[in-house]
């Protein structure tokens, strides 16, 4: 009898979901920008020259071209919270004057920034898609067992279409720790999956 009890007790022990996963929570803007510092006082200058504000940006590059054009790309965030789907350029002339943006600035998203989802949900959902997705990802056990980024922030669902309407969702960024892929956009309201990529380009 003791030998049935523990059989079971193994059975349902296996069939248990996990319930505790190894991941990090990303929420609001960083403190430190995501250049060398030469570049970010480059940026600084530019920016202060110009009278434009970083407040609301975060800087994950500097380009120079041969013109001596500057090109600023940054990370919008609104509420403190990442906009995922729309990112600008600020671009500089060889004097350093500010003369035109690439990409549409977001002065506001009217959604609260408390998230519905636990992390744990979150990765569950992204875990299911991952295995959806097998034959595309050799090491799908080593990402189970891996850990995650988890990043709550906003999603344009109209983003790409020309002349619509912005339609912000809160939403997770989902990747293992380690790797920018498998990733995933997650509807932080309904649990649906926005987006997902393995990486992998198949022709």
């Amino acid at each position: 009898m003791k030998k049935i009890v523990f059989l079971s007790f193994l059975i349902l022990l296996s069939s248990c979901e996990k319930s505790n996963y190894c991941s990090e929570i990303i929420k609001g803007k960083p403190n430190n920008h995501l250049i060398n510092d030469s570049d970010l006082q480059t940026v600084k200058s530019l920016f202060e020259l110009n009278n434009l504000s970083l407040n609301n940006f975060l800087v994950y590059r500097l380009l120079k071209d041969d013109m001596g054009y500057k090109h600023v790309k940054c990370y919008q965030y609104v509420n403190n919270l990442k906009v995922f789907t729309d990112e600008v350029i600020f671009h500089f002339d060889a004097q350093n004057h500010y003369y035109v943006l690439s990409g549409e600035l977001i002065s506001g998203i009217n959604i609260k920034t408390s998230p519905s989802l636990s992390k744990n949900d979150v990765i569950k959902i992204f875990l299911k898609n991952v295995e959806k997705d097998s034959h595309n990802n050799p090491n799908l056990e080593q990402i189970k067992d891996g850990c995650f980024l988890c990043e709550l922030g906003y999603y344009d669902l109209n983003a790409g279409i020309s002349y619509a309407s912005q339609n912000f969702r809160r939403a997770w960024k989902i990747n293992p720790e380690d790797s920018e892929f498998p990733v995933a956009f997650i509807n932080d309201s309904d649990k649906s999956l926005i987006y997902y990529f393995s990486g992998i380009i198949i022709d």
